[in-house]
């Protein structure tokens, strides 16, 4: 970049230009000064502030400073302390929704963190037997994987929210290299993954869960599958995209966690990956085969079969109800995992560290701890790091990496070409000094 490289400390923003096609530009802004949250510079719904202690700063951004302090002190941990600043995310479509994002700075790193569960944090990380902590990453992204219909439109598939497909899908192209929204989130994890680490008490034991989809994303084909509007072998060629997509993933994410644990000093941690929708892997490859699709219960009772007690407790709350839920309901099966619900984690400390766009899955467990009677003694925390490039749509206005996606390479404000996987490497190459 025409400047020094940035740190994680500095707010790096990518706007998407039109047309579509040419390169995103990426600037780059220092933390302001003083306690009045100011809009960053030609952005829509993106705030940044400098944390102070001014009795007029802004009381969410004083409740997110708050939290970090409180985290710092749940883990006895003196070198977390609050950051210079504070991001602050509004909804496009309800500006007076607002998601805070507070500098924390660990002995390893810096970030912005939003952080759950922490408001009414009593006694210290000392009281847990053992430390369950999940973290997750999807596949591709929204721009990184393509569908074409026969008409030549494109079709959006991997949303939740996403129409039915109307016409006969005619092609399914991915990238070759993965995303960038892949890329980042592997490393930003990792890194927060290994600055938790290395706060926590050494007489704990330590268990990271790796909750990477996989069968997950067969599910996204069903419905068009089953209405016709997808021919057998491009549905296993979908299916085989998402098995070697799932495994280069996993590999990279396992082994960057890996690589932060130990730079933590937690040689010892275990790092588990999730089972996640694997029982119906085989029965799903043998439906687009055959064309004779399982009904929604024969894939619940499938799940329950397997003897896992998060799928027979959930089963028997009716979660989920059908197969439009069963991949969500499978990340809720390891959180409830990892907060005490298996004889395998009684006392443990449950950390969910992830991106925010999945911060709804831990207010849903939360509730289903309740409706199953989990022990209280202990907390469940989640911790969710601000992706490190806020990105934003042509009209300025935020959204998650995985939908606006810029690809590899961008360009500074100087017109210099940017490698966005060098600049995540540098940015979160492991510490030195941890231990």
């Amino acid at each position: 970049m025409g400047r020094s490289l940035p740190g994680t400390d500095d707010l790096l923003v990518i706007k998407q230009t039109e047309p579509a096609g040419e390169p995103a530009i990426l600037h780059r802004y220092d933390t302001p000064e003083g306690s009045h949250p100011r809009p960053v510079p030609g952005t829509e719904g993106l705030w940044q502030t400098a944390a102070t202690d001014a009795p007029d700063q802004d009381k969410a951004v004083r409740r997110a400073f708050q939290r970090v302090h409180t985290l710092g002190k749940y883990f006895d941990a003196d070198d977390l302390t609050e950051g210079a600043d504070a991001l602050i995310v509004r909804s496009r479509r309800d500006q007076a929704h607002k998601a805070v994002f507070a500098g924390a700075a660990f002995r390893g790193g810096h970030h912005r963190l939003h952080i759950k569960g922490a408001r009414k944090l009593t006694g210290t990380a000392r009281d847990a037997e053992c430390v369950e902590l999940v973290s997750g990453v999807c596949l591709f992204s929204h721009q990184n994987l393509r569908f074409t219909d026969e008409h030549g439109h494109c079709a959006e598939l991997l949303r939740a929210d996403a129409a039915p497909l109307a016409a006969r899908l005619r092609s399914i192209v991915t990238e070759g290299e993965l995303s960038f929204y892949e890329y980042e989130a592997v490393m930003r994890q990792s890194r927060v993954i290994g600055d938790v680490a290395a706060m926590l008490p050494s007489s704990l034991s330590l268990t990271v869960t790796v909750d990477v989809p996989r069968v997950q994303y067969y599910l996204y084909l069903l419905d068009a599958f089953q209405s016709g509007l997808i021919a057998t072998e491009l549905a296993q060629r979908y299916f085989s995209l998402v098995d070697g997509r799932y495994t280069r993933v996993l590999d990279l994410f396992c082994r960057h966690i890996r690589r932060a644990l130990d730079a933590a000093g937690r040689t010892d941690a275990t790092v588990r990956t999730a089972p996640g929708l694997d029982p119906l892997a085989e029965c799903l490859w043998e439906a687009v085969t055959t064309g004779e699709v399982p009904h929604d219960d024969e894939l619940l009772s499938e799940m329950v079969t397997t003897g896992d007690p998060m799928w027979k407790e959930l089963r028997e709350l009716g979660v989920p109800r059908t197969r439009h839920c069963l991949g969500y309901t499978s990340y809720l099966a390891e959180l409830l995992r990892s907060a005490g619900l298996s004889d395998d984690t009684k006392g443990a400390l449950s950390i969910n560290v992830d991106s925010f766009g999945e911060v709804m899955l831990f207010d849903d467990a939360r509730q289903l701890r309740e409706r199953l009677g989990a022990p209280d003694d202990l907390p469940s925390l989640g911790i969710y790091a601000a992706e490190t490039v806020q990105t934003l749509r042509p009209d300025g206005h935020p959204a998650s990496l995985y939908l606006t996606d810029p690809g590899r390479y961008a360009v500074d404000e100087s017109g210099a070409s940017v490698d966005l996987f060098r600049l995540m490497d540098t940015l979160y190459a492991p510490p030195s000094n941890v231990i």
